[in-house]
């Protein structure tokens, strides 16, 4: 929900600014209201000119930002005044954030609507979806030569990282893939199901997802300690952000999570807490890196 305009009258004469701003082919003036597309935008070479939770998306994504992005509020809830004195000429977000604020978006500028989670169905539905939007974007903003550039280039990152994979013996291996999902009262983990986009990097390393549950609508489960128990023959990537430094104390210092298999047997990898599994190609190829080097 965006948030409640306080001067209608400013906001009026704003959006009628940016509406009569001249569009172009090539837009030169975006602003990204969800972290994927501005990871997919910097990766392509464009600056964004705002973007929803630049603080969030500095401490959770590791691909760096250029300066001069404004910050035009959360991404739940972006400020329709801060988007509107921006001028963009191209506003892309979410279909999951859109919601009733498409049209109002739409009375500012130019709209692509993405869509990173396109239900549960299919195994590789996430990291199609997420190929999908960045062409998408590549193509709106004129740079869709880069676009099946970085594409080429990660896919052909998987295949040196499969055959490193490969000469450690690690192929065909068994990973479950984690997060923090609770809280420090109530600790948790987020399990990736196959049809997200990280358990789809693993297939593309040769390696297995190890939680083969039905798959989520974001692409994981949140469960307990218990849960692990189904998958200690294999590996745990852990994703540690500092930010659930003391939720992530808590749930491995627990009796249970220290008698599994895989700890006893050191086949728990931690990977930087800014490795994003929500993100684009960019994103893709650091998680895969990570988990290569760290697996090795």
């Amino acid at each position: 929900m965006i948030s409640r305009i306080t001067a209608a009258t400013l906001l009026g004469v704003l959006v009628a600014l940016a509406a009569a701003t001249p569009s172009q082919a090539a837009p030169k003036r975006v602003v990204a209201l969800e972290w994927d597309a501005l990871e997919n935008l910097v990766t392509l070479g464009v600056r964004p000119v705002g973007g929803a939770d630049l603080r969030g998306y500095r401490q959770f994504v590791s691909i760096g930002l250029p300066g001069g992005i404004t910050d035009v509020g959360k991404r739940q809830e972006p400020s329709i005044e801060r988007i509107a004195k921006l001028k963009p000429d191209l506003i892309v977000i979410p279909s999951n954030r859109a919601g009733r604020n498409l049209a109002t978006l739409r009375k500012i500028a130019r709209v692509l609507v993405t869509n990173p989670y396109p239900g549960n169905t299919g195994s590789g539905a996430q990291f199609d979806a997420m190929v999908r939007d960045f062409r998408a974007i590549g193509s709106a903003v004129g740079r869709r030569g880069q676009a099946e550039s970085v594409l080429r280039g990660m896919s052909s990152r998987f295949g040196v990282l499969r055959k490193a994979l490969r000469r450690s013996k690690r192929a065909g291996a068994r990973v479950t893939i984690a997060t923090p999902g609770g809280t420090t009262g109530a600790p948790a983990l987020r399990l990736f199901t196959n049809n997200s986009a990280a358990a789809q990097v693993l297939r593309r390393l040769g390696l297995r997802n190890a939680w083969t549950v039905r798959p989520q609508r974001y692409g994981f489960s949140t469960v307990g300690v218990e849960a692990l128990r189904r998958v200690q023959s294999g590996w745990l990537a852990f994703v540690y952000p500092s930010a659930y430094a003391s939720q992530i104390r808590r749930f491995t210092s627990q009796n249970a999570f220290k008698r599994l298999d895989m700890v006893r047997d050191r086949r728990v990898r931690h990977l930087p807490g800014n490795t994003w599994l929500f993100g684009g190609p960019a994103s893709a190829r650091v998680f895969a890196e990570r988990l290569t080097n760290a697996m090795r």
